[in-house]
């Protein structure tokens, strides 16, 4: 069984789900997604953490994390090539560093190992301090989220 984000009957096709309290901090969410396609229409789907976005973005073909989408105070993107109908796994981590946060993002296909490196990461200077662990997903077409997991970050 999975979770299904399909398209609005009307409006607009954009949903977040929150999953824990609003003062949470310093934490790591995990999720499975898989983005379908009908033509050239393709989902932005992704993870929320501490207030931050971490945005796979279908019809750019990138990657982003950022703040707050309809101000972009904050924000930083990749290019990030991937397929509808495959698996991808996505990891999400904020650290809270004194002054600044450390704002990371991985993605990969699921079935292959685990990237060393991160996909994509940017520091904060004014960061957001705390924020529940969410999902994310804005499309015409159906999202697919499997095997969330939120842990605390070890250091």
């Amino acid at each position: 069984k999975v979770l299904v984000k399909p398209p609005s009957r009307a409006g607009v096709h954009r949903a977040d789900v929150y999953l824990g309290p609003a003062e949470l901090v310093n934490y790591t969410i995990e999720a499975d997604l898989l983005g379908t396609a009908q033509g050239r229409r393709r989902p932005d789907m992704g993870l929320i953490n501490s207030g931050y976005t971490m945005d796979l973005m279908g019809a750019h073909q990138k990657i982003q994390v950022r703040s707050w989408a309809s101000d972009l105070r904050f924000e930083k993107s990749v290019p990030f090539a991937w397929e509808p109908d495959v698996w991808y796994m996505m990891k999400f981590r904020v650290d809270q560093q004194g002054d600044k946060a450390l704002v990371r993002g991985k993605v990969w296909k699921r079935g292959e190992p685990e990237p060393a490196e991160w996909t994509v990461a940017a520091e904060d200077p004014h960061p957001v301090r705390n924020g529940s662990p969410g999902l994310y997903g804005y499309s015409p077409v159906d999202i697919h989220y499997d095997n969330v997991k939120v842990t605390v970050n070890s250091r």
